[in-house]
Order: structure tokens, then C-alpha cells, then sequence
């Protein structure tokens, strides 16, 4: 019945959700970052690389930045749909959009996974 909800009678509850939770996620995110950021207090690279060395932070650190990626695509995703009527230039824009947080995502992963 949930799965029925989701996809048959009201396809844009699962990206209305999906924005949802990732906003919930990064709502939860944030405060634990500044506690951590506050404990820890990195200064210079040795003190970031000892802030991002537990493994279950860097974890949480690359979900926080998909959910961010994800969050954004469907905002962004819903404000072409809404705002953009040519659906050539929608399509192009939403490539684009995709490409780029893709790459931010990407980069996000480098940084983290790197120091």
C-alpha cells in the first residue's frame, strides 16, 4: 500500500520525501559538525587531517554531501520544471545541472577520502 502511494497515486510524494529526509539528515549533520568542529578545533592541514581521520566521520561527511547533492537536484529539478517552459532548454539546464553536482559530489569525495 506505501509502495502504491508512493509511485501510483502520488508520484511526487517520493521526491517531496526524498527532499525531506535529506534535509532531515543535514539538519542532524550540522550541529554534530560544529560540536566536533569545537572539541577537535583543527588548525593548519595536520589539524584537518586529524578532524576528518575517524572513519565514521568521513562517512557522515560524504552523506551529508549527498544529501546536499540530492536535495539540490530535486529543488532544482522542480524549480526548471515550474519556471522553464521550453522543455528543450529544461533538459539541457537539468544535464547540466546534473553534470555539475555530479562533479561537486565527486570532488566532495576526493577532498574527504584524500586528507
Amino acid at each position: 500500500m506505501f509502495i502504491d502511494l508512493l509511485t501510483e497515486r502520488y508520484p511526487g510524494m517520493r521526491f517531496w520525501l526524498m527532499q525531506r529526509f535529506t534535509a532531515l539528515f543535514m539538519a542532524i549533520y550540522i550541529p554534530l559538525f560544529i560540536i566536533y568542529f569545537l572539541i577537535i578545533k583543527p588548525v593548519g592541514y595536520e589539524g584537518w587531517v586529524a578532524f576528518n581521520s575517524p572513519w565514521w566521520w568521513r562517512v557522515l561527511s560524504w552523506l551529508f554531501f549527498f544529501s546536499l547533492c540530492l536535495h539540490a537536484w530535486v529543488g532544482v529539478k522542480d524549480v526548471l520544471r515550474d519556471y522553464v517552459f521550453n522543455q528543450k532548454l529544461r533538459g539541457y539546464l537539468q544535464v547540466l545541472v546534473d553534470l555539475m553536482l555530479l562533479a561537486c559530489l565527486g570532488w566532495s569525495i576526493f577532498i574527504i577520502w584524500r586528507l
